[in-house]
């Protein structure tokens, strides 16, 4: 029963959203959480509100979205993830937008909002091209809509594009604006520089016990040994139960045709074609010759008292309703006309592009159907152990006790810090693509064990926290390398200073840098010529911020791009540039007018929130994003 459950519980159900919906994607400001009954409404903004069946409609959509790429999410994960709260905050938003909406007196007619609706591909019948009313209320109770739910959603999005297009119109990027940021970007300085290296600090000697231990001292964070934990495991994968499956060849064989028969696999034929409509026979077979002598559709439909031209592209054999003219069109080459008597008069259709079907065999398919088949009895047989674990759980037995009872093999770890390392650095390498079991153990009291839990592919795991060692800050004689190394490396620093300020007055005072790099050992001088974004050792990203901070004639200081060595930096020249390239220019002008808009779009939503403050019904939201139970509503 157990194992037949959870089968059903993680058994992915695809649902199919034909148009994802519209939203603003604006960010969220000032939303904040009252504890005030307000009705049906999940939050109020100003004079709209959101209701608790918006919200929850919405956030039904949204997941199923979500599912289209990642089947296995769950609505739990979901929310977890935020998916919940962002779904709240866009509906708030699209109430700010509402609001200012109906304040100007925005609106839509109904004959606005039908030619919307019609202009959906989906809804339009492939044969005469007209409004498909079976495919719009068979979209409507996917979406779980009403025809009146869905056409006051089209109006609302109408009215607020009417809005956001009228706020952004004839916004433009400044040129002169780009053309700042491009002599910006393109600017380059030249410049030298003394380059003083560690050694120039000469013997520093040895450190002696009270010195390393100022150093830790100073510096725990370097020397504090983490917490470690050891523990118990239990997992129950997929892949250790795939070993025992056999699968047999006939049943693959069965699946693969199945597959096949199905329309599953491989890539379907695909005909583009243009269709014309005549009401006897023979004007059909004259238009049948003329599009074959290679007159254009549109010229033979107005001669012959046709309607205009029907074209449609990328259809399958069974999207085309008449079954006459579908079996002509998969039988007629690429740019071959056809006169077909069908259901409802005479057509004349011309293949304008052809694509046959593509099928991988058997011998293609054949692993891939193994292992799918071979995973569902693993999935089968592991589920089968879990029950027989959980039952020994029930009848008091231990996580490994009861593993031991299901047949299952249990782990003990020695303790561990959260990074996977043992006392001694060594890694537990079970746990590197596992990091959501690590997580876990270093957040679970000691001694408790846990529930089954899934994670990774379909794999459960549960366990037990053995011992907690606690962090602490390490001994001397634990760490006295350790600590040596940070002494030289600050006491090195340290005897530098000295050394770079007095070699920084001297630069100052006008000696030349060569006679100073003469007098310091191990010194030498560097020059570069660099723009902003530009690098090249030792001029790091410091050196290079360093020279762009001063004026011609300056002098600065900065650290190499090793970051030991020191640099005094005398500035040579500015060298004012601009692009040349007319697709640079393009790219560039291309992202200030996003930045721009970007700037805008939270102006916007910034201004909307404080002029329109959202009150939240806590407890309806949980409801309505399924947290909580209904009856817990008052």
């Amino acid at each position: 029963m157990l194992a037949a459950l959870r089968r059903i519980i993680r058994s992915p159900i695809m649902l199919v959203i034909i148009i994802a919906p519209l939203i603003i994607g604006f960010a969220i400001f000032g939303v904040s959480d009252v504890f005030v009954r307000t009705g049906d409404a999940v939050a109020v903004v100003g004079p709209e509100r959101v209701s608790r069946l918006d919200l929850a409609r919405s956030f039904d959509q949204r997941l199923r979205l979500e599912q289209r790429e990642n089947p296995a999410l769950t609505a739990e994960t979901a929310r977890a993830n935020g998916l919940g709260d962002q779904v709240l905050n866009e509906q708030i938003i699209a109430a700010r937008i509402r609001a200012v909406a109906n304040q100007m007196n925005l609106a839509v007619s109904d004959a606005q909002i039908r030619d919307e609706i019609n202009s959906f591909q989906v809804f339009l019948d492939p044969v005469t091209g007209g409004h498909d009313n079976q495919a719009y209320l068979s979209y409507l109770a996917d979406q779980r809509m009403t025809p009146a739910q869905f056409e006051a959603e089209i109006a609302e999005n109408m009215i607020r594009g009417q809005l956001i297009d009228a706020l952004f119109a004839g916004i433009r990027t400044p040129e002169a604006y780009g053309d700042v940021i491009d002599r910006f970007s393109n600017e380059r300085r030249t410049f030298r520089a003394l380059v003083i290296p560690p050694q120039a600090a000469g013997d520093i000697g040895d450190p002696d016990d009270a010195a390393l231990q100022s150093v830790i001292d100073e510096n725990p964070q370097f020397f504090t040994e983490p917490e470690r934990r050891s523990f118990t495991l239990v997992r129950f994968r997929v892949s250790d139960f795939t070993a025992n499956v056999t699968v047999d060849e006939a049943d693959i064989r069965e699946q693969y045709d199945y597959e096949v028969e199905t329309g599953q696999i491989g890539e379907p034929a695909l005909r583009s074609f243009t269709q014309l409509r005549f009401d006897d026979g023979e004007t059909a077979q004259a238009a049948t010759a003329r599009l074959n002598a290679g007159e254009s559709a549109a010229a033979v439909a107005a001669d012959l008292g046709a309607d205009a031209p029907f074209v449609q592209t990328d259809r399958q054999e069974y999207q085309i309703p008449d079954e006459s003219v579908a079996e002509a069109l998969f039988s007629m080459a690429e740019g071959e006309a056809a006169a077909i008597e069908g259901r409802l008069g005479w057509f004349v259709v011309r293949v304008d592009a052809a694509q046959d079907a593509t099928l991988p065999d058997y011998a293609e398919r054949r692993d891939e159907i193994r292992d799918l088949m071979a995973r569902s009895e693993a999935e089968n047989a592991m589920y089968d152990a879990m029950g027989e674990y959980e039952s020994a759980l029930s009848g008091g037995a231990t996580i490994d006790e009861a593993a031991e009872a299901a047949g299952i093999p249990y782990e003990m770890f020695a303790p561990i810090d959260s990074q996977n390392r043992t006392a001694e650095g060594q890694y537990a390498f079970s746990f590197f693509e596992q990091p959501e079991i690590l997580e876990a153990v270093f957040e679970q009291t000691a001694g408790v064990e846990t529930e089954l839990q899934p994670y990774g592919d379909g794999d459960y795991y549960a366990f037990r926290v053995e011992t907690i060692t606690p962090s602490r800050v390490q001994d001397l004689d634990d760490v006295r390398d350790d600590a040596t190394t940070v002494w030289r490396l600050q006491t090195v620093d340290e005897q530098l200073d000295a050394i770079v300020e007095d070699a920084r007055q001297r630069a100052r005072d006008g000696e030349a840098l060569d006679a100073i790099a003469a007098s310091i050992e191990g010194a030498r001088v560097e020059s570069a010529s660099l723009t902003r974004s530009e690098t090249a050792a030792p001029f790091g990203r410091d050196a290079v911020g360093a020279a762009f901070f001063i004026e011609v004639g300056d002098v600065q200081e900065a650290r190499g791009s090793d970051n030991r060595s020191r640099l005094i930096i005398v500035l040579d020249a500015i060298e004012t540039g601009q692009s040349d390239d007319a697709e640079t220019i393009l790219e560039m002008r291309s992202q200030l007018a996003e930045q721009i808009q970007r700037d805008l779009d939270t102006s916007l939503a910034a201004a909307l929130a404080e002029r329109y403050p959202a009150r939240i019904d806590t407890l309806l939201r949980d409801q309505a994003l399924g947290v909580i139970d209904p009856s817990q509503v008052q």
